[in-house]
């Protein structure tokens, strides 16, 4: 959980001449929520209001939750017990909205557990929050609004009623940077929901289906950002490989390897456009990854060396009862493609462990494919059950204890990995794109390699911004040390 800040504070021609509303956002989860949260910024904006860091000034405040992990009810509900104490000391009023996936699995029974909760709404419904806004605002009542809209009508529909249902993307304009990225680096969803429902995922039901936007709106954002100032841009989906594909009525079972697809040509847009130094995406779904992505990071150096391509497990069983569509024989024959474009490609990955069932021998397939592909990094998780999901109810769930021996297990190898490829970075030649100066450190400035690797660099003059060369000179296990050339 972050709190946001922005430096400069417009007010909207079109708003109230009152002086502006202050609003703290708080966000939990993946970069897609980041991206959410600067989306109803942008929003909040043009209703006159502007961020702070402080509770004690704030009219608003604004939680986007995730869900992903166990216990995310808890914290959320910590949370709002912690606000309660905070805003009913002050003077004035304060609004309180739950946002994200938290709210629209919980729904109801979130607001019944939390009487403070003026405002409650789902990833589906972003668009609605000034319009809740209002209504919390003349009736003095909690508000709910989850659900997702159909893609084909505009009739809404609850998440529970129908697997068919999904949630739209509003194109959004220009946003702000606020948070995560800075504004070198730049956030931008290109579709929402997921089809694949794994059986320990519970996206599908707190996002909704696969909706893609149109390739002209992410264009005329990413144009936007750049115009600003941005050199960096990551494309943000739950699958970002199968983009665009229920735009042309194909369903992703069908899509074959050697293809290219929507997702090929909109990375090659992307890429084309004037002032762009790196494009990221993720998450990539090693299911849906195609041989010209992989060939499209030998044509389009500014897709760097690096991907995040989550597994989430090393043995066939495993990822057969989670239903991941691939085996360990093609998701490493996917990482031979990105390896024949450089054998040095920086790869990172999702892992579980303690799926149930899961026996010692499986898990240890898992790291048997860390030594394989030599990850550069992981993130690593000890398997939560999630209320809705299929795994929850399966038998042989495995006890906490021996979940938390193979997750240290797990990263005590990942560790050594990632010192011994860092330590090998160094004598290396290096080209970095600086995104931030260090807080605590003036004169020391960080960015990131091709490969992705954190690099620190002590530099006399403001070098935000800029592709620069380095030497590294040292290196361990959380960043590079960079000389500047």
């Amino acid at each position: 959980m972050e709190t946001m800040s922005l430096v400069d504070n417009p007010t909207d021609e079109t708003t109230n001449q009152n002086a502006p509303k202050k609003v703290v956002i708080e966000t939990w989860g993946c970069q897609m929520n980041v991206a959410d949260s600067e989306t109803m910024l942008e929003m909040l904006r043009s209703r006159n209001y502007e961020i702070t860091e402080s509770l004690d000034d704030a009219d608003l405040v604004l939680l986007n939750t995730c869900h992903i992990r166990e216990k995310a009810t808890h914290k959320v509900i910590s949370r709002l017990g912690r606000l309660r104490e905070i805003t009913s000391a002050k003077s004035k009023p304060t609004t309180i909205a739950v946002a994200g996936c938290v709210a629209q699995a919980e729904g109801k029974k979130l607001l019944k557990q939390a009487p403070n909760i003026d405002i409650l709404f789902g990833p589906g419904k972003i668009s609605e929050l000034p319009q809740l806004l209002d209504e919390h605002k003349k009736s003095g009542q909690q508000v709910l609004s989850i659900g997702f809209a159909n893609k084909n009508t505009s009739e809404t529909q609850s998440s529970q009623e129908t697997p068919e249902s999904a949630s739209i993307l509003e194109p959004v304009g220009t946003k702000t940077a606020i948070h995560g990225k800075t504004e070198i680096s730049r956030y931008v969803n290109i579709a929402q929901g997921c089809n694949n429902f794994c059986t320990f995922c519970v996206v599908p039901f707190t996002r909704g289906r696969e909706i893609s936007r149109s390739k002209e709106d992410i264009l005329q954002e990413c144009s936007s950002m750049l115009q600003q100032g941005a050199k960096e841009i990551t494309l943000l989906g739950q699958n970002v490989n199968s983009y665009g594909l229920d735009l042309l009525g194909i369903n992703s079972n069908d899509f074959h390897p050697d293809d290219g697809g929507p997702f090929v040509d909109l990375l090659a847009a992307v890429a084309s456009l004037d002032g762009l130094d790196r494009l990221r995406f993720t998450t990539s779904n090693p299911h849906d990854f195609t041989r010209p992505l992989a060939q499209l990071f030998a044509a389009q150096p500014k897709l760097g060396r690096y991907i995040h391509l989550p597994v989430q497990c090393g043995n066939n069983e495993v990822l057969a009862a989670m239903k991941r569509k691939v085996t360990v024989e093609s998701y490493l024959e996917r990482v031979n493609w990105l390896r024949d474009v450089d054998p040095e490609f920086a790869i990172s990955t999702d892992l579980i462990v303690g799926f149930p069932g899961e026996t010692e021998e499986q898990f240890e397939g898992t790291l048997e494919l860390m030594k394989a592909v030599g990850y550069s990094f992981v993130f690593a998780f000890k398997y939560s059950p999630r209320k809705g999901t299929a795994a929850a109810r399966f038998r042989q769930q495995i006890p906490e204890e021996v979940k938390s021996q193979r997750l240290a297990k797990l990263n005590e190898l990942q560790d050594q990995m990632t010192m011994a490829s860092n330590q090998k970075e160094i004598g290396r030649h290096r080209q970095v794109l600086v995104h931030y100066e260090s807080k605590k450190d003036p004169g020391h400035y960080y960015g990131r390699t091709e490969q992705f690797r954190l690099v620190k660099i002590p530099s006399g003059r403001d070098i935000i911004g800029h592709l620069v060369e380095v030497d590294i000179i040292d290196a361990n296990k959380t960043a590079l040390l960079g000389r500047l050339l």
